[in-house]
């Protein structure tokens, strides 16, 4: 790595601390889900290296109240942006130190220097050449190390310009469905006869949390994507969800509703006529959004959709309508040096939008797997 004329030096952990400090005061001003950052602490900052062993970043944990609410990482050196990452998530050092502890033999924090050498590339330094990220797999540490800069990359930069430049980290998974519900509701036919487009006994809202399973269902099983086996997939949910009239569902039933629905398709398969079956068996499980940050952009890396569930949630990007008690469906991650976003289809139209990492009061992620 070559730093630009003028730009070499490193800085220093007080140094760091002052540029993290001043991020609290921007990021509680400007952002939505940070107004609690105003008048939070940092700890005393961790030191991360690039494979060369030249200091790559200071990783500050926030400290909303004595409890951690996120993380801040501030680079060490001069020639990079001031604020790399930041998040309401778990500090990556935690997490590496527990996997650490359990999967490397003789782990301090003494003996494993931290490497980091590029958007969310956080990894315990090993022997001859490799690391373990923080899914505890062992990785080659690139030899070469070149971060890559976009100004203003995609217009989701913080409000006012934080900075200029940002890190930056994207992954995207292709053809899951964007849909909502079409089917009107408040029929006499009770279910399951109403599965498919017929009207429901239900009101015409099916619920959140059966319309964003569905789109990671269907993404799995394209024979179900068509409109008549979309509403009928979605019905079904809303009955293994046990979802109420209203659209309302317990937040304990949504993963037991997934494992539920290939049982649930056989079973009224033999009363109805239907154009398609469920073909798989699902495994899935709950992880809250503090301690599951890392799984969730490991499954999206591996094109794995998921499903979030906010309480108290904010807005989107591109929305100025709060999602409140929300279930949308994940497809996608965009990672700056001023924010992290998820990628979502919310259930409400077909389109994407994205919503910042945090902006919610609890949230917890469904991970879902085909047995």
């Amino acid at each position: 790595m070559v730093p630009p004329r003028d730009h070499d030096g490193s800085v220093t952990p007080a140094e760091a601390m002052l540029v993290a400090q001043r991020h609290l005061q921007l990021a509680s001003s400007n952002l939505p889900g940070f107004k609690d950052w105003k008048n939070a602490k940092l700890s005393q900052p961790v030191v991360y290296y690039f494979p060369n062993g030249t200091r790559s970043a200071y990783e500050f944990t926030v400290l909303v109240k004595g409890q951690p609410d996120g993380f801040i990482l501030v680079a060490a050196q001069r020639y990079m942006p001031p604020v790399l990452e930041f998040s309401k998530g778990e500090a990556p050092s935690r997490r590496l130190e527990r996997v650490g502890m359990a999967r490397v033999r003789g782990f301090s924090g003494e003996k494993h220097r931290l490497l980091y050498y590029g958007a969310l590339s956080y990894s315990v330094e090993l022997d001859n050449g490799k690391a373990m990220n923080v899914y505890g797999r062992q990785i080659s540490v690139p030899k070469r190390i070149a971060l890559s800069y976009r100004p203003h990359a995609l217009s989701l930069e913080a409000p006012n310009d934080i900075y200029s430049t940002s890190t930056y980290a994207e992954k995207h998974i292709p053809n899951v469905p964007a849909w909502t519900t079409t089917d009107p509701g408040s029929s006499s036919i009770p279910y399951p006869y109403n599965v498919g487009p017929s009207d429901d006994p239900w009101s015409w809202w099916d619920g959140c949390a059966p319309i964003a399973a569905s789109m990671v269902i269907a993404y799995y099983e394209p024979q179900l994507q068509d409109s008549w086996d979309r509403e009928a997939l979605i019905d079904v949910l809303h009955h293994t969800m046990k979802t109420d009239e209203n659209g309302g569902t317990q937040i304990s039933n949504v993963a037991l509703g997934i494992e539920d629905l290939y049982n649930e398709y056989q079973h009224i398969s033999n009363m109805i006529i239907l154009n398609n079956i469920v073909r798989n068996d699902y495994d899935a499980w709950l992880e809250s959004s503090s301690t599951g940050f890392y799984d969730a952009i490991s499954d999206i890396n591996n094109d794995h959709p998921l499903v979030l569930l906010m309480l108290d949630g904010g807005s989107a990007l591109d929305r100025t309508q709060n999602y409140g008690n929300h279930a949308v469906t994940v497809v996608g991650y965009v990672g700056y040096s001023s924010s992290f976003y998820w990628e979502i289809h919310d259930t409400w139209d077909s389109a994407d939008h994205y919503i910042a990492d945090g902006n919610w009061k609890e949230a917890w992620f469904v991970f879902v797997r085909r047995r």
